[in-house]
């Protein structure tokens, strides 16, 4: 065996080694990128949910404008004007609480959650009402940019 061609590596070894660690490098890079996405999507359903929750506790304080129907909204709906119902000086009936409710709602609605929007429905189910919030928004880090939802149904006392 001849010491001189057995010293080092040839530069075809190391472009081939190159190649590999370039290609597992780019295949965490994806992951690194696929991850923040998740985490981003994770997050506004988050949002979605929590909001949602806030309007059916909203609307368990309210319950004479629940079973009148005055917190019923469609996706199609216009939102509310705004009226100020809170703070001392406010004097307000359950009906103008709840348009001022929804109009908070759908402000934040809109404000955290890309093309957020909301649907509420309820109704009379004896003792109790039965609630079903929806909401609905764009998911610009989804592989497919769709539309996601989240919905919630309650039964709140009278």
């Amino acid at each position: 065996m001849n010491i001189q061609t057995s010293k080092g590596f040839t530069i075809v070894e190391v472009l081939v080694s190159m190649v590999i660690l370039a290609i597992g490098v780019l295949g965490l890079g994806v992951m690194q990128i696929t991850s923040l996405q998740n985490t981003q999507g994770g997050q506004m359903r988050s949002q979605a949910t929590i909001l949602a929750y806030d309007m059916i506790d909203t609307m368990r304080t309210n319950s004479p404008s629940v079973t009148s129907g005055a917190y019923n909204i469609g996706f199609a709906d216009e939102t509310p004007a705004a009226t100020e119902c809170y703070g001392a000086e406010a004097n307000c009936t359950s009906a103008e609480m709840a348009t001022s409710d929804i109009n908070h709602w759908r402000t934040s609605l809109a404000a955290s959650l890309p093309s957020g929007n909301g649907f509420i429905a309820a109704g009379d189910a004896g003792t109790t009402n039965r609630v079903s919030v929806i909401i609905t928004w764009i998911d610009p880090y989804a592989a497919d940019q769709g539309s996601e939802r989240v919905t919630i149904q309650s039964e709140l006392s009278k």
